[in-house]
């Protein structure tokens, strides 16, 4: 089937009426055909005002105690106030830090496992714990504490740091008032319309060699539980999810957030839990229910695919942090069950099997600031992912950890969340998060925007009402379009527009991926719109080189390509109405120096990276899924 690719450039009248506006609740499936036209219809146009919002889901303040013994000051407030456009200080109390754009939201997470200790270290002057020697290493912020006694906190389960708890009783019992206070917090700079927080902390579980099983736990409404478990006392996700399931009733929702998946040595989407055992259907149901999002990107790198690892994707190279495993029993290395994208085909096998699709997961990333700045993304003037980081030096050559494949030069300024939602309340974002219509980007404010219907015409991306169209006529993205007797593709509208401070756009991609009739799962990338007008080659599926550069001796950008808006209606030519499948968009920058290419400019390359890092990197953005299912397979 040959492909012709609307390609549209600043006259998507629809697209940018549904950037512009505000929006309601969707529907994570197809509108029954029972729905009278007139209600179809007043539906799709409220949906249709729906904006892009962009926020930060992943902020530890100077109440993560590893963020605090590197040098971090800024207590929750302080990450509120950046968030919302002032500047902060940072560790040396010469630098501060000042968000060009506001956010439109954020959640401070802070680790719940040292919540206990914050609160007996810092604030409990004339408890007993106050004099300890590991509260008083804690508060000079010496870091023979971080690198001896922090690591009984990476402990699979964790073991208390000296003598801060006499048992975790106490601990628990401590951490109760600084959970308050987050609470309070965050309902003091709500401004419903303006600027949205949510209640929220981190549930930390750790591996061996600093392996991590982190969820970041986000509440709905005022109505929480009276705790924020820890790793202390939950030894894995089953755990978690089980108590949230008790606690977490009447008026109370949650989500939960897994992050750094490429640092989880494959247990993140594997078969087995941590402690050995299998995942039970009642697991998967539980996860199903609370891991409606993944964060595909952060500080730490990249987790949506590495080539040579269940693809052959040439830019799933962005960000990536480990090599591959060589072995059952190798860590501290990238599996399969690493990453993002191949969780998603391991979904539609088990939805085979088990009649749910535990990994239908919902994209976004944050930065994982642990210098209370979220939102603080951009690649010039990055000052590094903690605070031990302030110098060009310390970023360059390591900062506090200094590994094979880790260190501080292997970090990234983090990326932000994109949540398409009527307005800026907790309602309307909360509602987007859950029904996963919401995207990721690198870092810059990249929108992007995904529907799939059988019956979208090949025009419709140029249309002035293409957005109530797209709902009213099919799905968004994080939603699942049933396959009843359609024998043609249906159609992808997807659109990406860029961040009006950065790079043009480059490429507009769909990647598919499927489980074919034999059971097993395969995927491929299709570019589907070019910028400059270029076609894409109907052989390799790949737009032409746009003949976008930089030029690394002052990171100015060469040639005058790109587009400020792609999009496009484009249909599967590989289409197979009885195979499971999902879809999702991915957009491309032009080329544009990575913060590293700023650092060794700012020396004068007189300082090298230690580890070996591109000089240029292409910004990008990756859109939620859609999900097809064909008759007979059980719906998700």
């Amino acid at each position: 089937m040959k492909q012709t690719p609307t390609f549209v450039l600043l006259s998507l009248l629809g697209f940018l009426a549904g950037c512009e506006q505000q929006s309601p609740v969707a529907q994570d499936a197809a509108k029954p055909a029972t729905t009278p036209p007139a209600v179809a219809t007043t539906i799709a146009a409220k949906a249709a005002a729906r904006k892009a919002l962009f926020g930060d889901l992943h902020v530890h303040s100077s109440w993560s105690l590893d963020g605090y013994i590197f040098g971090n000051s800024n207590d929750p407030r302080a990450a509120y106030r950046f968030a919302q456009g002032e500047a902060v200080p940072l560790a040396d109390g010469a630098s501060n830090r000042q968000l060009k754009v506001p956010l439109d939201f954020a959640a401070v997470t802070d680790h719940a496992e040292t919540l206990g200790y914050y609160q007996r270290c810092m604030v409990d002057q004339g408890g007993e714990a106050y004099a300890d020697e590991n509260c008083v290493m804690l508060r000079a912020r010496d870091l023979r504490l971080y690198f001896q006694g922090f690591r009984n906190l990476a402990m699979n389960p964790p073991q208390h740091l000296g003598e801060i708890c006499e048992s975790n009783a106490a601990c628990r019992e401590a951490a109760k008032s600084p959970w308050s206070q987050l609470q309070a917090i965050a309902d003091e700079f709500y401004r419903p319309g303006e600027f949205t927080t949510f209640k929220a902390y981190e549930y930390t579980g750790n591996l061996p060699k600093g392996g991590m099983l982190h969820r970041n736990v986000i509440f709905a409404t005022d109505k929480v539980p009276d705790e924020a478990m820890s790793a202390f006392d939950l030894a894995s996700a089953r755990e978690l999810w089980q108590w949230l399931d008790r606690e977490c009733i009447v008026d109370c929702d949650v989500i939960t957030i897994p992050h750094n998946s490429n640092l989880a040595w494959g247990y993140s989407f594997g078969n087995k839990n941590v402690d050995g055992s299998d995942w039970t259907v009642s697991d998967q149901k539980l996860r199903q229910r609370y891991d409606r999002l993944a964060e595909i990107y952060q500080a730490k790198g990249n987790s949506e695919c590495q080539t040579g690892i269940g693809t052959n994707d040439e830019f799933c190279d962005f960000e990536l942090l480990l090599r591959p495993c060589e072995g059952a029993d190798d860590v501290s290395c990238m599996r399969e069950t690493s990453f993002v994208r191949n969780a998603l085909k391991m979904g539609l096998q088990l939805n085979k099997q088990l009649g749910l699709n535990p990994y239908q997961y919902g994209i976004i990333a944050s930065t994982d600031t642990h210098n209370g700045t979220p939102g603080d993304t951009a690649e010039v003037g990055y000052q590094g992912h903690q605070a031990g980081e302030i110098t060009v030096e310390k970023r360059l050559t390591g900062g506090h950890r200094v590994k094979e494949g880790r260190g501080a030069v292997n970090y990234n300024p983090g990326g932000l969340v994109g949540a398409w939602a009527q307005e800026n309340t907790r309602e309307a974002l909360f509602a987007a998060f859950k029904r996963r219509e919401t995207f990721g980007t690198s870092g810059n404010r990249i929108s992007i925007r995904l529907f799939a219907g059988w019956d979208y015409p090949a025009n419709l991306a140029a249309a002035v009402d293409a957005i109530d169209t797209a709902y009213n006529e099919g799905v968004p993205m994080g939603a699942t379009l049933a396959v009843n007797g359609q024998r043609s593709a249906p159609g992808l509208l997807v659109w990406a527009a860029q961040d009006p401070a950065a790079q043009p756009l480059q490429r507009l991609q769909i990647i598919k991926g499927w489980m074919d009739t034999s059971g097993e799962l395969r995927e491929y990338t299709y570019d589907v719109a070019c910028a400059d007008g270029m076609a894409v080659d109907e052989e390799t599926h790949r737009c032409p080189d746009n003949g976008a550069g930089v030029d690394l001796s002052n990171c100015s950008t060469t040639g005058e390509s790109g587009a400020s808006q792609l999009a496009t209606v484009w249909r599967d030519p590989e289409f197979d109405p009885k195979q499971s499948a999902f879809y999702y968009a991915r957009v491309l920058e032009n080329p544009s120096c990575r913060w590293s290419t700023y650092d060794v400019l700012a020396s004068d390359g007189a300082i090298a990276p230690a580890y070996p890092v591109p000089e240029v990197i292409q910004e990008r953005a990756w859109s939620s899924p859609i999900w097809l299912q064909p008759a007979g397979v059980p719906s998700p």
